[in-house]
């Protein structure tokens, strides 16, 4: 069967590829997150002393806590991160992008899904919802980069991906001359 020009079984295996990526990658995320809410409650741990330990944090906020305090919006980022992950599953199916890029993209929408499920339902102390974020680490100088937590990483390295993949389509494309 084909749909459009392009058969369906590369459709298929695209999409396959997508969802384990971004189903392997909020499974992760939200494990992790479970993990730390529990055995991050009495208190943090340290990994690699003083630069890096795992503690429990909420963040009520934007990635990086960017914005610190977000309240009733929240719920709207979640809907927004459900959104753009459906475009992307779309935009999937639709062009079956090259192997890393479909991974990439997975990662992406497992960090969005991760994140905004917490924003939604994850309920914090004091009340309302945050994303837990569990991961501390101290910089040389003594500076601490703001806590974060898997699905953080899975964003962060998708879109870097994304960014490497672009560069190197586009050092790769034949340039025509106009002399």
């Amino acid at each position: 069967m084909v749909v459009g020009a392009m058969p369906i079984s590369q459709r298929l295996r695209a999409a396959g590829l997508f969802v384990l990526a971004a189903g392997l990658g909020t499974g992760c995320d939200l494990g992790t997150k479970t993990w730390a809410a529990g055995a991050l409650a009495e208190g943090p741990h340290a990994i690699a002393p003083p630069w890096l330990s795992l503690q429990l944090a909420y963040n009520r906020g934007t990635a990086f806590s960017v914005f610190p305090k977000l309240d009733d919006a929240l719920p709207m980022m979640a809907v927004l991160a459900l959104l753009i992950s459906v475009g992307v599953a779309i935009y999937v199916w639709r062009h079956r992008p090259d192997t890393l890029t479909t991974v990439a993209l997975g990662g992406i929408v497992a960090g969005a899904l991760g994140n905004g499920y917490d924003r939604a339902f994850r309920q914090a102390p004091g009340g309302g919802t945050g994303v837990i974020d569990f991961v501390s680490v101290r910089l040389p100088g003594g500076y601490l980069w703001p806590t974060f937590n898997i699905a953080d990483v899975l964003l962060v390295v998708g879109v870097g991906a994304l960014f490497m993949l672009s560069l190197r389509r586009h050092n790769t494309t034949p340039q025509t001359s106009t002399a």
